[in-house]
């Protein structure tokens, strides 16, 4: 009798332990996931001559990230509608949850080759773009591998101590791989920033400011899933966290994309600002 009472207390807790998470985490993800789409729809109707691989890029990542959406809503419904009238179920994650692990894992990857190459553009070095390449492929295959025994799971808690060396080892790597890029470009701008021209030196602080702020985001999204998963992972609250983890990191790589309407305007005020004072000159001479 007392046994059968604790298994019934422990899988009430185990529900509420990973429904409560689940679900704030995939209703940001939602909210993030459209503000997604909307700067998608920005970049796609003011950047219409980027080249083909910039736009396959953004394409992909809209892509994934729709289908992790779907995805999420299916894992809630299994979780609140197919689990309710049995809390067992919960001791897995449904199909559905698997994938958005993969799936997430997948557009994280686009952004940090795309970092990465944006680093070798500016150092035009090999070492850190290929170091960055080589940690999110570190990072990519351990999530795959998670991907594909989480399938197989049978009891989620003992999964999660399984495999903590494999979790711990995907998120370690990523957070390498953002410090890298973001030091890199930041340093690669600061060295670049020397110039006579004052607009030049005000648009290379912009980009450092730009560059820090994106990044500092995506940085403190990975760090807190990394604390949060090694104190305290019996409440899922990292999961929760990581439904949203790769939205956050696709609107960071838009956002700086679409913020180059800001140079374009700040160019074409420069221009107008100097034609007025040659207009100006000419009148008064």
């Amino acid at each position: 009798m007392n046994s059968s009472l604790e298994g019934s207390a422990n899988s009430s807790y185990g529900s509420v332990a990973i429904i409560g998470p689940t679900q704030v985490g995939g209703l940001l993800s939602a909210a993030l996931f459209g503000c997604l789409a909307c700067q998608s729809y920005l970049y796609f109707t003011r950047f219409a001559s980027d080249g083909f691989a910039l736009k396959a890029t953004v394409s992909a990542i809209l892509l994934i990230q729709l289908g992790q959406f779907v995805c999420i809503i299916l894992a809630s419904r299994a979780m609140t509608v197919s689990a309710y009238s049995d809390p067992s179920q919960l001791n897995i994650l449904p199909l559905a949850a698997d994938l958005v692990i993969m799936l997430s894992g997948f557009t994280v990857f686009i952004v940090h080759s795309f970092y990465a190459f944006r680093l070798w553009k500016l150092t035009r070095s090999l070492f850190l773009p290929v170091l960055c390449g080589m940690l999110s492929v570190v990072a990519q295959i351990s999530m795959l591998i998670l991907s594909v025994r989480a399938i197989s799971m049978t009891d989620l808690m003992t999964f999660i101590d399984n495999q903590i060396v494999l979790i711990a080892l995907s998120w370690i790597a990523r957070a390498a791989c953002d410090s890298i890029t973001t030091v890199g470009v930041t340093w690669s701008l600061r060295k670049g920033r020397v110039s006579g021209f004052r607009d030049t030196v005000t648009t290379v602080d912009r980009l450092i400011h730009w560059t820090l702020e994106t990044a500092l985001v995506t940085s403190l999204t990975t760090i807190t899933v990394i604390i949060l998963f090694t104190v305290v992972k019996q409440n899922f609250v990292w999961f929760g966290i990581w439904l949203l983890w790769p939205n956050v990191v696709g609107n960071s790589l838009l956002a700086s994309l679409n913020r180059r309407l800001l140079l374009r305007e700040n160019r074409k005020s420069s221009r107008g600002d100097a034609q007025s004072r040659g207009g100006g000159l000419v009148s008064s001479i």
